[in-house]
């Protein structure tokens, strides 16, 4: 009798275990029924909530190209260009699976050297376009420090004293977003890029073997839609 009460106590506690476990899924997949987004009744798939959007931002940049001429039984020629300007670019927010960006920036040359030494150009005008594009990926630091890395293809073209010169390759970007305010933030980024630099008029007379170039931007930005949910002034979350 004793060991037959045994087993049905024992019964009894596995039969209650199973109960309260199939309670618990049953009230989780409830939740989460609950929880699921509702669906479009025109498409059939779930509303979008946060919907895309787009954001622009503008500002200065600084950039330094060089160029890598390859010589035998001597010193490689090395040419470097310093260059001043201003950039635009665009931010998409809430895309899926992952944001992009495009930034433009237009240039002027105003310092040159060959192997350290300085040149003075012949011509006054001379200018260079950029361009890199690729997708985004964002983390933040305490809420108040967002930082950006992308990575993605790059083209510029440059008019110097002799050539059209047009690079293509790869580059990365690392920066971070300053929330001033709620609509205000000030954008900081450093831009690397490794190029071909032989796909102008150089390519027969003077290939180079490759060049790369170091960019660094101050930049900033209003968005309406992409208000900061923490900022330096007025700072409170933003729901």
């Amino acid at each position: 009798m004793l060991s037959f009460s045994f087993l049905s106590e024992h019964r009894r506690g596995v039969l209650l275990a199973l109960v309260c476990v199939f309670s618990v899924c049953f009230l989780s997949a409830q939740e989460s029924e609950s929880e699921s987004p509702e669906l479009n009744p025109r498409t059939g798939f779930p509303e979008i909530v946060e919907k895309p959007f787009v954001m622009f931002n503008e500002g200065v940049s600084f950039a330094q190209i060089t160029r890598v001429e390859l010589i035998e039984d001597r010193s490689n020629f090395v040419r470097q260009n310093y260059l001043a300007g201003a950039y635009f670019g665009i931010q998409t927010e809430n895309m899926m699976p992952v944001n992009s960006m495009v930034r433009i920036a237009a240039y002027y040359p105003f310092y040159h050297t060959f192997n350290g030494m300085q040149q003075f150009p012949k011509q006054t005008i001379l200018y260079a376009f950029d361009l890199f594009a690729g997708p985004i990926i964002q983390a933040d630091m305490w809420k108040y420090v967002r930082l950006n890395f992308a990575g993605g293809l790059h083209y510029m073209y440059q008019l110097t004293d002799e050539y059209h010169m047009h690079y293509l390759g790869l580059g990365a970007l690392v920066g971070c977003e300053l929330p001033v305010a709620r609509r205000w933030t000030v954008l900081l980024n450093g831009t690397f890029t490794l190029d071909y630099p032989n796909l102008g008029e150089n390519r027969i007379v003077q290939p180079f073997a490759y060049a790369w170039q170091y960019q660094l931007e101050l930049g900033v930005r209003y968005s309406r839609r992409g208000e900061n949910k923490y900022s330096y002034i007025h700072s409170r979350l933003r729901r």
